[in-house]
C-alpha cells in the first residue's frame, strides 16, 4: 500500500514539476523564499493590532510565536526524521528527471514540507483569532497556497510531503489558537 502511494506521489510530482517556464522560475523562486513572509506577517499583525486590545496584541504574538516553533519543530525535527523520506531532488534515479534552474535541494528528508507547515500555521492560527469581516480575506489563503506549490515546481519536495505540511500547519494553528482563547478567558471574572 505505501509503495502505490509513494508511486501516485512520485508521478504528480514530476507532472507538477515539468509545469516550468522562465517567466514562472523567478515568481517561484521568490514565493519559496523567506521574504515573502516579512509583508504577510505584518498585514496580520496589523489587523491583529487594529482589532485587540494591548494585552490581547501582546498574547497574541506570544500565541503567534509558539505556533511557528511547534509547527517547525513537528516538521523539521519530528516528522523527518521519524519518517526519513528522502526529498525528490535527492535520488540518484528522479535526479535527470526533475526540472531544476539550480536551487538548493535542501536538507536530506522532506516529509514534511515545512515551508506548507509554517505558513499554513500562521494562517490557520490567525484566523483562529482574528474576525476578519470581509469574505475577501480568505483569498489570502493563496499565498500558503502557491508558497506550497513552490515546493514541488522547485523539485524538493513531494506533493504527498506538502499535503502532510499544511495538515500539520492547520493543527498546529486551530490548537494554538483553541489555547489563546481559553487563556484570554482565565482572566475575565465567571
Amino acid at each position: 500500500m505505501i509503495e502505490v502511494l509513494t508511486s501516485y506521489d512520485q508521478e504528480l510530482f514530476l507532472i507538477m514539476n515539468s509545469w516550468h517556464s522562465l517567466w514562472l522560475n523567478p515568481v517561484m523562486v521568490f514565493f519559496s523564499s523567506q521574504l515573502i513572509w516579512l509583508p504577510f506577517v505584518l498585514i496580520l499583525l496589523f489587523f491583529a493590532f487594529k482589532e485587540l486590545d494591548r494585552k490581547s496584541f501582546y498574547l497574541f504574538l506570544l500565541f503567534l510565536f509558539l505556533t511557528i516553533i511547534a509547527t517547525d519543530i513537528t516538521s523539521s525535527y519530528l516528522l523527518k526524521n521519524i519518517f526519513e523520506r528522502m526529498r525528490p531532488c535527492r535520488l540518484t534515479e528522479l535526479k535527470p528527471l526533475i526540472n531544476n534552474f539550480g536551487q538548493r535541494c535542501g536538507g536530506k528528508f522532506g516529509f514534511v514540507s515545512s515551508h506548507a507547515a509554517n505558513s499554513c500555521a500562521i494562517l490557520a492560527f490567525s484566523f483562529g483569532v482574528l474576525k476578519f469581516k470581509s469574505p475577501k480575506f480568505y483569498l489570502i489563503w493563496l499565498l500558503p497556497l502557491i508558497v506550497s506549490f513552490s515546493r514541488i515546481y522547485l523539485g524538493v519536495h513531494y506533493p504527498g510531503d506538502v499535503l502532510g505540511g499544511i495538515v500539520v500547519g492547520v493543527s498546529w494553528g486551530m490548537i494554538l489558537a483553541m489555547f489563546y482563547k481559553n487563556h484570554k478567558s482565565w482572566g475575565e471574572p465567571a
